[in-house]
């Protein structure tokens, strides 16, 4: 493990320090948890959006966040877009297979 050291505001330290006394746990385990959770929120963003834009399918967004495919797929369905696995999905999921 390595070492991150940040300057923050102190409304920040605390509201971690707030936090992490409702939580039962220490700040620097809180803000650990919740850099954790910020980048994998990230990861699902930025993988619908290549999804949306048709960059990527489904199945390599899940790929890319460590999901499944149907959690991506309810993931997607929860931010209003049609979940469904297309055709030409299909055809580059294929591909990705055999030339791999």
């Amino acid at each position: 493990m390595r070492q991150l050291n940040l300057r923050v505001p102190e409304t920040i330290i605390q509201g971690l320090d707030e936090i992490a006394s409702k939580e039962q746990i220490d700040r620097t385990a809180l803000a650990r948890k919740m850099l954790t959770e910020a980048i994998q929120q990230w990861k699902v963003e930025d993988a619908i959006s290549a999804c949306r834009r048709g960059e990527i399918t489904k199945a390599r967004a899940a790929e890319l966040t460590g999901m499944s495919i149907n959690e991506i797929m309810d993931e997607v369905r929860r931010r209003g877009a049609a979940p469904g696995y297309t055709l030409d999905e299909l055809r580059q999921d294929l591909k990705s297979l055999f030339v791999s």
